[in-house]
Parts: C-alpha cells; structure tokens; sequence
C-alpha cells in the first residue's frame, strides 16, 4: 500500500500543474506497476507470516497454560524444557518485525517467499490447525483482489497518524503551491525553496528521531526524499529553472544521500525510494535532445551505488530494481534510438553493466552462504545474461562474427572465474554450478553462430558426451539431460547440413559422422561405468548410446564411402579396421559394447558381401576377403570361451553364411568367365555350395567344424536352401553344355542335380540326428520328398533328352504337345509305379505300393485322355503296350501287402 500513498502524493503534486497529462511520467507507469506488483506480493507474503506467528503463538500460550493448570510444577518445567529444546532443534528463532518490517513490510535481510518450518513437537500441538494456512500460497489474482484489505492493514499498523499525516501535507503542499502559482502570491524561486527547504527539514527532522523513533524517523525521511525529487522534478521540468544536466546531478545527489542514509541505518525501504527515482530521472527529465552517453554514464553512477550498497546489504529488492530499470530503460532506448554508428559507445556501457550485476549476484550468495538456506537471487543469475545477451545480439546483428565472440565472451566469463568458488560450499557452490550450466550454454550457443552445421555437429557431440560424464559424476540429472539434448541437437544439425534426399557427405561429414558415433560411444561408457549415478528410468541408455553411436559410426563410413572410388574396398577396411578395435578393447576393459559390436561385425560383412558390385576377388578383393576371413575367424578363436554359448554359436553360424556366399558368387563368375556358358557357370556355383555342404557334414577340422558343429550344421541350412532354390530353377532350364554334345544324364546340369539331391538327403540325414531342422515327423516325411524329387529329376532328364534328340523346344506348351515325350512319360511313370510296388512288396510296406499303385491310376488316366488323342501314331500304340505289360506283371508279382504293425 505504499505504492498507493506514492500515487496519491505524484497526483497531487500534478495537480498544481496545468497539463500534467502532457508530462513524460506517463512513461513511468509501466515500471511502477511492476514495482507495486513485487512490492505487493512482498506485503502479502509477510502479513501472512506475522498472522501466522501471531496464531501459533496464541496456540502455544494457551495450551501451556492448560499443562500448567493441570499437572504439577515439575510437569510444567518438564514441558518448557522440551518445548525450548524443540524450537533451538528446528533451527528456527520468533524475532520481532524490524523497522522496515514495521513501516514497508519486508525482511531487509531475508527472502520474502521463505516458509517457516516448526519442530514436530510444535506441530503436534493446536498450532497444527494453522498448518493449511501456512502451505496455502495466495495466487497473483488472489492478491490483486485483496489489496483493499492490505492498504486497511497498513494504514492501521505501525503508526497510521504519521502515514496519513503525509499524505494529507503532500496534499496541502501541492495545493499552495498550485494557489500561489494561480494568483502570483510568491515569486517561483521562493515557492521552489521553500519547497526544498522542506524536504531537507523532514530529511532532517527524520535523522534526529532515528533512536528514539525509528519508524516516524524512516517515514518521515522517505516523505522529505520525496519532496526533493518532486521540487527538482517541477523545476526543471515545467519551470525550466534550472537545466536538466544540472536537475540531473542534484537527482543524483539526492539518490547519493538517500543511500548514505539507508545503509547507515539498515533501511532497505529508503534505499529503494531513493533508486527508484533516480532511474526515472532521466525520463522525467528527458527532453528527447541528450546524449545517450550522459544516459548511460549517469546510469553507471547509479549502479555503482547499488554495487556499494551490495557490498554491505543483502537487499535483493534494490538489486532487482537497478537491474529492471538499466536493461529496461535500456531496451526502451535501443529499439528506438539505436543505430550501427552508437556502437562503439554503447558496447562499454552494455558490459559494464553486465559486469556490475554480475558481481551483484555475486555478492548475494557470498552473504548468504552463513544461512542455514542456501539462497540465490534467480532473477540476476539468470535473468542478466539473457537480457544482455538479447540486448548485444541487437548490437553486434550487422557484424560477421559479432554473434560468436559474444557468446565466446560470456561462455569465459562464467567457466574462468570458476576455480575461485567451485569447491565452497553452500550457496557459493550452487552459483558455481550455475555459472558453469550458463557457460556451457553460450559456449554451445557459440559454435553454430561461428562454424557451419558439420562442426555444430562434431562439437556439439562431444561436448554432450561431457555433460553426461560431468552429470553422472556429480549426480545431477539434469546436466545428464542436457547432454543428451546436445547429442541429438548434434545429429539435428548434422542432418540440416544435407540437402534434401541426399545422402552425399565430404570429409567435413564424415568428421561429424564419427564425431558423433565417439560421443555416443564414451556417453555408453561412462554410464556403464558409474552404475550408481544412473537412475532406474536410465536403466537402458547404456545400450541405446552404444547402439546410436554404433550406427553413426559405420552409417557414416558406408554412406560417405559410396561416394568414393573403391567404395566396397573403402567399406571392407573400416569393417576390418573397427573389429581389430573391438576385439582389443572387449579383452581390456569391462564395457560389454565391444564384445557386442565385435559379434555384429559378421552382420556388417555378411551385408557387404552380397552388395558387393562384382565377384569378390575384383578391386582388390582378392586381398580384402581373405584378410576379413582371416580376421573373423581369428577374433573367433581369441574370444570364443568369453561369449555366451548360444550367442558364440550364431556368430560361427553367421560367419559360414559369410563363407558360402563368398565362395558361390565367386565360382560363378569364374565358370563363367572361363567357359563363357550360363550352364556350367551354374554347375559350378552349385558344386561349391555342395563341396561346402559336405565339408560341414562330415568336418575334418577340429575347430571350428567339430567343435562348433551344431552352428556349422544350422549354417548348412542356409546353403542347403539355396541350393534347393537353384535346384528348382535348374529344372526349368534346358542345360546346353556346349561346347560338349549333349549326353542324357552325363551332362554338367544333370549331374549336379543328382548330386545337390544326394547331398541335401546326406544334410537332411544328419540335422535328423541332432534335430536341427525341429520339425515333428522328420523321419517319415524326409524318405517321401526324396523319392519325389528323384521323381521330378528323371522327368526333367527325359524332356531335356527329348529336346536335344527330338528337336522339341524346351518349353511347356511344346512339350505337351509332343508325342513321343508323352509316351516317354508313360513308359517312366509306369516304371517308377512298378518300382514303388516292388519296393512295398518286399519291405512289407504299405505306403509305397499304395503311393505306386496311385501313380498306375494316374497313368492309365493319362493314356485315355492325353495319349488316346494321338492313336495313329507310333509313339502312342507305344505307350499302351508298355503300361499294359507293366500292369500285367505288378499284378503277378506284386500283390497289395497285408495289413501289419511293419506296414
């Protein structure tokens, strides 16, 4: 409410004054609505302590009486002990309100949102009803709207006498001056003296008083600084009696010994008053003519008094009033005024003020590191540099480079000065941890406003890698956060540094690319590493780093070496290159991502086989594989007895994936390249695969073969369904084994069928045995879908034999056509039959004479509707001969087989 009475007295002084409305302190408002806004709150929060004190009190007053009304005088002295002890353990001691309390209603030394905390035996007392009184914080509405009650409140406390006594003078004062200026009674320079001649008597009358009644002391020295500032105020402003300059130095005088006078006798009130309005001087004063050099000038005089007053007083509500009105006013006149030529003149100023608040802030936590809070001021700690930093970015926004020094500079000036206060304790120590956040931020902030995205990335990377470490060694998750943000703020930038779709990266990339991979990387680390700092939620970020710097790592070496000249070979040596790393760390340190990384390399290689361009021996493949073999094979061997069993065996099982499709593709394109002949080209890819399948069937190596054969044998697998893919697709393919004739059977297609079918039977056989395939029936299905591709291959025997002796295209439609290919069928479809039935006839089984005796049925079915067509001809009296006569003799010598447990 004191803002109110501050009102009222401004408002009648403009009331002498004939067009006040036109005056520049229209301009002030603003400021003075955040003033009374603070103030306000400030008023709310400490009459709500003083009830709350005055309630508990009460509380206790009455509930010791009762005890002492009711039990005996050991009883009491007992229960007063216990209480005082209770009050010195909670650390809290009831003081009555000082004298700026008692006239401005806040603590001078203290923080006006501080709660008080109360001992558990003073809580368990009636006192305990106050407790929702005391956690219940009244919003900013709440406070607006109790405003009338505060000015009720503070009108009565204290000493009302005095407060509406000057309300009352100020309006008497303003009033005769406005009657003497109406009708000429006194000459201007006597009404404007006896003006200041007053304030000065009420600054004095309030000196005097200071002992023996500090309240109508303060009041009545804020009510003659007051005076002053009103009397110099009116005559420069309106009476232009005196210049502005000169209105300007008696202002700051006046703001001088209103300080003087404030910290001599511990009033934060009159402190405030006095700053107040020297920083609206300017503006009250201001003809729209100065010099912004004076304005700033006269400002650095001012705020070299709230760093003196700094020095001795803990009052956080001058320090926040100098800083709104500097960088307020400041803005105010830059948005306006400010042109690229006042650099050099307005830069000096901007620092010396940052620089000054700075210490400011400074100072606060050094005095308050003997209280048992820790406290800061907030509002400067971080507040400053954002004003100042938006403040200088206007500033330097024409200058190449003036953005980057800038956040250079405030980066150094918060990290350097660290070593002085890094290790103190209390708040000292939290405002080093700030500086130190602050820092690394404008230090960020620095490298994308100097460097182009690629660096930003690189940077930034490494410097959030820092963050986690220096978060998990100081157990602040925040500072963990704010590294992980920097990690992903890194692989942002890195991708802004792309054009769109593409994927093209130079070597500025790929320097971010690894960058980024390493942060990932010592990020993975160090969580692993301090297990206890991490909290459960960031149980999985061990191996989500590895896995995010795993894939920036090998992402960017594939992508930036498509783009060179020998990219596979490029690709293959950085596989090579980072298994050697893996496989050493994994054997030196107890992070498990090596050992991870080192069992996914096969993956890697495995990939760059099948994408490789040409055959594996070209560009120097013939080199690169065999050292990528050996090297597999040999991390194999170094760690096999350190992996798990299951995992070891699907890397050896991955690792003959490797092998066999390295082998294939380079035995086609030497058969081919030889003999120049898609068959043979074939034939030999399918001899390796079956050269390869028979060497893990029946292994002669001790390792890893046999010790490892359940891997090698799933791995056979793989190969074993590769070839059965080609060995389906040979079927459809005539064979030409040009520049041989064409022999039936003996042919290079024919024979590797037959060979692929006995080898897969072979791998069939033995995944039987250590039941690899994991498939119900095995047994009794495996026998059937032999003897039906057996089936299948002598048929693709006959039409290929058709083909090249017949002259019959090797196609569908021309094969069905064909009569002698027809009759061929029935003849070998009828044999087959006949064999099934003998086979079932002396094994006693029933399956394959019935699965023969099916095929019959199908055969007779074939004569009548297929074979019948062409009767004329040779080829199909033929057919009927030769399955009549197979008919006739399975009837005689192969009888249905009895019914029996065997059958």
């Amino acid at each position: 409410m004191r803002i109110v009475l501050g009102i009222l007295i401004l408002l009648s002084f403009l009331g002498a004054l004939d067009d006040w409305w036109r005056s520049p302190v229209l301009l002030v408002l603003p400021v003075l609505g955040v003033v009374c806004f603070v103030l306000a709150s400030r008023i709310a929060a400490q009459d709500r302590k003083i009830r709350e004190l005055e309630k508990l009190l009460r509380a206790q007053f009455r509930e010791q009486k009762a005890s002492a009304d009711s039990s005996s005088m050991g009883a009491a002295a007992h229960a007063a002990a216990t209480t005082a002890s209770a009050r010195s353990a909670s650390g809290r001691q009831f003081a009555a309100p000082t004298v700026g309390e008692a006239i401005f209603g806040w603590n001078e030394g203290g923080d006006s949102g501080e709660s008080f905390v109360f001992s558990a035996q003073e809580e368990a007392t009636p006192a305990a009803l106050s407790q929702s009184v005391r956690e219940a914080k009244p919003a900013a509405l709440e406070w607006i709207a109790s405003a009338w009650s505060q000015a009720r409140d503070w009108i009565t406390g204290g000493n009302p006498v005095v407060k509406v006594g000057l309300v009352v003078l100020f309006f008497g004062v303003s009033f005769l001056l406005k009657y003497a200026s109406d009708h000429s009674l006194l000459p201007v320079e006597l009404r404007m003296t006896g003006a200041g001649m007053l304030g000065i008597a009420l600054l004095g009358l309030g000196w005097r008083l200071r002992r023996s009644n500090p309240v109508y002391a303060l009041l009545v020295q804020g009510g003659g600084v007051g005076v002053l500032y009103l009397t110099i105020f009116a005559a420069a402003r309106f009476l232009e009696m005196i210049p502005p300059l000169w209105a300007l130095i008696l202002m700051c005088a006046v703001v001088v010994f209103s300080g003087i006078l404030a910290v001599a006798q511990n009033a934060a009130a009159l402190a405030v008053f006095g700053a107040a309005g020297g920083f609206l001087a300017p503006i009250l004063l201001s003809t729209g003519q100065g010099s912004h050099v004076h304005l700033f000038g006269y400002y650095a005089l001012l705020n070299l008094g709230v760093l003196g007053i700094a020095w001795y007083r803990t009052w956080r509500v001058l320090n926040l009033l100098g800083f709104v009105c500097t960088f307020g006013i400041g803005a105010l006149w830059g948005a306006r005024y400010y042109s690229p030529e006042y650099f050099p003149t307005t830069e000096p100023f901007l620092i010396l003020f940052f620089l000054m608040y700075g210490l400011i802030s400074i100072l606060f936590a050094r005095a308050s590191s003997g209280l048992e809070r820790i406290r800061l001021d907030s509002a400067l700690v971080f507040g400053l540099p954002l004003a100042a930093f938006g403040l200088q970015m206007g500033l330097v926004r024409d200058m190449e480079m003036g953005a980057a020094f800038s956040c250079l500079g405030l980066a150094l000036w918060y990290i350097l000065p660290l070593k002085l206060f890094w290790k103190k304790s209390g708040c000292l120590g939290l405002l080093a941890e700030a500086h130190l956040a602050l820092g690394v931020i404008f230090l960020s902030l620095a490298v994308p406003m100097a460097l182009d995205a690629s660096w930003t990335a690189s940077t930034w990377a490494l410097e959030g890698a820092g963050m986690i470490w220096l978060g998990l060694r100081q157990r602040r998750l925040i500072t963990r956060i704010f590294g992980l943000l920097l990690q992903i703020g890194a692989a942002l930038a890195f991708a802004a540094s792309l054009s769109l779709w593409s994927f093209n990266l130079d070597s500025g990339h790929l320097l971010a690319g690894l960058f980024l991979g390493l942060g990932g990387f010592f990020s993975s680390w160090i969580y692993w590493n301090i297990p206890e700092a991490r909290l459960s939620r960031e149980e999985p970020l061990p191996l989500a780093m590895g896995l995010w710097g795993a894939a920036w790592w090998y992402g960017t070496w594939f992508f930036w070496a498509a783009d060179q000249a020998h990219s596979e070979l490029i690709s293959l040596a950085a596989i090579l290159a980072a298994l050697g790393v893996w496989a050493a760390l994994h054997r030196k340190i107890t992070w498990p991502m090596p050992r991870y990384l080192a069992q996914f390399t096969v993956v890697l290689l495995l990939c760059c086989a099948m994408l490789w361009d040409r055959h594996p021996g070209a560009d120097w493949g013939w080199i690169g594989w065999p050292l990528a073999l050996l090297a597999q094979f040999a991390m194999l061997f170094a760690l096999d007895e350190k992996w798990d069993e299951r995992v070891r065996g699907w890397v050896h099982t991955l690792s003959a994936l490797l092998v066999f499709v390295l082998a294939l593709r380079e035995a086609h394109w030497q058969a081919f390249h030889v003999i120049k002949n898609g068959s043979w080209a074939d034939a030999a890819a399918a001899v390796t695969g079956v050269l390869l399948l028979i060497g893990i069937v029946f292994p002669r190596a001790a390792w890893p073969l046999r010790r490892h054969f359940v891997a090698y044998l799933r791995a056979g697998g793989a190969l074993a369904a590769v070839l059965a893919l080609w060995w389906a697709g040979a079927c459809f393919a005539s064979g030409n084994p040009r520049p041989l004739p064409y022999v039936p059977v003996l042919n290079p297609l024919d024979l590797t069928q037959a060979l692929v079918l006995v080898t897969l039977a072979v791998w069939a056989r033995k995944s039987m045995v250590y039941d690899v395939l994991r498939i119900r029936r095995t047994e009794r299905l495996l026998p059937g879908i032999l003897a039906a591709w057996a089936f299948v291959w002598m048929n693709v025997v006959v039409a290929r034999t058709v083909h090249f002796l017949g002259d019959v295209p090797y196609a569908i439609d021309s094969m069905f056509r064909s009569d002698v290919l027809q009759a061929a069928y029935s003849v070998l479809w009828s044999m087959a039959a006949v064999g099934a039935m003998l086979f079932g006839r002396r094994r006693v089984l029933r399956q394959p004479w019935l699965a023969g005796a099916g095929l019959l049925a199908v055969v007779v079915g074939k004569l009548f509707l297929i074979d019948l067509d062409g009767r004329g001809t040779v080829a199909r009296i033929v057919s009927f001969l030769g399955v009549g006569l197979l008919m006739l003799v399975v009837g005689y010598f192969c009888p249905l087989p009895p019914k029996g447990e065997n059958s």
